[in-house]
């Protein structure tokens, strides 16, 4: 059915075309910031490339030997840090031996050689028992590659002293 009777179009509320207009006002600013925020950044590049030719052509002899010298140190800075990155810290073997080691069992570590990564120890405990848990937990450490007794030997207040000779997996300085 088609209707002949024209109807009234329906006006919008003020508040809505206020907002209409306020937000078209809006995109033409935001949109005119843009272009205005980029034209002025390609015009700071290029003065900074132009003061930077200028400040590169009025160098002197002294500065540039003075730069020279400045690149020459920082060079060896660099090589002496990657030399100290690849050193070995010898002391992380005592962070090791402070979690591997039994409660009851005293060492003083009489001889590193880092040459073969081998360490000597003297050691005392109470009784066998211990001894022999201490030498399990040295063997089931994956750094510790092998494990060497010797001098085994009971003191007078019924201490056991003895010596082991550990060779080290190169990790454990790492």
């Amino acid at each position: 059915m088609v209707e002949i009777i024209p109807k009234q179009i329906k006006k919008l509320p003020s508040w809505e075309k206020t907002l209409m207009y306020f937000t078209l006002g809006l995109l033409v600013v935001s949109v005119s910031a843009y272009f205005f925020l980029n034209n002025s950044i390609t015009k700071a590049e290029t003065k900074l490339q132009e003061l930077e030719r200028t400040l590169m052509e009025q160098k002197t002899e002294e500065e540039i030997a003075l730069e020279k010298e400045v690149f020459g140190y920082q060079a060896k800075v660099e090589d002496f840090s990657k030399m100290l990155k690849k050193h070995p810290y010898s002391s992380k073997i005592l962070n090791f031996f402070e979690k591997a080691c039994h409660p009851k069992v005293w060492f003083s570590i009489t001889r590193f050689t880092i040459k073969d990564y081998n360490l000597s120890l003297v050691g005392k405990t109470t009784d066998f028992l211990t001894l022999e848990q201490q030498l399990s937990i040295f063997r089931k450490e994956p750094l510790i590659k092998a494990v060497d007794l010797s001098n085994l030997s009971v003191g007078k207040e019924g201490t056991i002293g003895f010596n082991l000779t550990l060779a080290l997996d190169p990790e454990i300085l790492k």
